[in-house]
């Protein structure tokens, strides 16, 4: 008995001094935060074609000139420009291969310059002709040539000297 009654009285005094040194054991604690952690998307964005508008009236076979369409970056991020070109009417399709000839044209997206960065200007120049073999064929037709500028990222979207993807 004297062994139970000496077990027990062990374990009254551990519980006890658990309690005590529980309820004396106190730690000062503090805590703060920082919510100033901001994240923002940057832009992809493009300022108005320019020179890119002309009339030419009453051309002549063996006429020729130029014309040159400028576009200015104006995103925050770095990215690809790059354009279409596309000739339609009937001056271009009027003689066969004496039908008006424009350079530079582009039925797919083609890159212009290295990617740019806000405020740089990307142009494309095309050259135009109405050959002076041109046939009575052609007399009072006309085309057009419609050109659109494309951005796009170029940061995680580089394969060279042009974009991944255009998406």
């Amino acid at each position: 008995m004297f062994g139970k009654k000496m077990a027990l009285s062990l374990l009254a005094v551990g519980v006890t001094a658990l309690i005590v040194s529980a309820a004396s054991f106190a730690l000062f604690t503090a805590q703060t935060a920082n919510n100033d952690n901001t994240f923002s998307a940057g832009t992809v964005t493009l300022g108005s074609v320019a020179g890119c508008t002309n009339t030419y009236n009453n051309i002549a076979p063996g006429d020729n000139g130029s014309f040159t369409c400028d576009v200015e970056y104006t995103g925050s991020l770095s990215a690809w420009i790059g354009y279409t070109a596309m000739l339609s009417g009937s001056l271009a399709t009027c003689d066969g291969a004496n039908s008006l000839q424009v350079s530079n044209l582009a039925n797919t997206k083609t890159v212009v310059g290295p990617a740019a960065t806000n405020g740089q200007h990307r142009a494309v120049t095309f050259n135009w002709m109405l050959p002076l073999a041109a046939g009575n064929s052609c007399q009072g037709d006309s085309a057009v040539v419609t050109v659109n500028f494309y951005a796009v990222q170029s940061a995680n979207n580089t394969t060279g000297a042009g974009p991944t993807s255009w998406n």
